[in-house]
């Protein structure tokens, strides 16, 4: 009788291993999904007409779906763009919200930084001041 119990013990903990460990891999990997598309949307952001940036930007609503702040900060980003009647000022407050949100979810602190911090990005070339359009 004692070696069933440490049988069934054997196989109950081995399978509850197997449950943690992909749990916390799927996890995970959502976590790398999202940062890499944060990465891509704040790397790319020197050319928001360019394929990867509008890649990264195709892509939020997807990686970050279970974000209700993050769809609502998009939402609002892409009806203004959309718009006929798309205000700048807007677009740039709807993309530091957008941008805001999608750090927050990642648990990565915004606070530091002023909105033109996530509005122009570095560009800065030898010889040549950057960029400001």
């Amino acid at each position: 009788m004692d070696w069933l119990i440490v049988i069934a013990a054997a196989i109950i903990s081995g399978l509850l291993g197997v449950v943690i460990s992909f749990m916390y891999y799927r996890r995970h990997e959502k976590y790398l999904r999202k940062l890499q598309t944060l990465k891509d949307f704040a790397g790319y952001r020197y050319d928001i007409r360019g394929g990867p940036f509008t890649r990264a930007m195709n892509e939020i609503f997807i990686v970050f779906s279970d974000s209700t702040r993050v769809k609502q900060a998009l939402k609002k980003f892409y009806e203004n763009t959309m718009s006929s009647a798309r205000s700048a000022t807007l677009a740039d407050q709807y993309l530091v919200e957008l941008f805001k949100s999608m750090c927050d979810d990642l648990h990565i602190k915004t606070s530091d930084f002023t909105d033109s911090f996530f509005l122009t990005a570095f560009n800065i070339k030898k010889g040549t001041t950057p960029d400001k359009s």
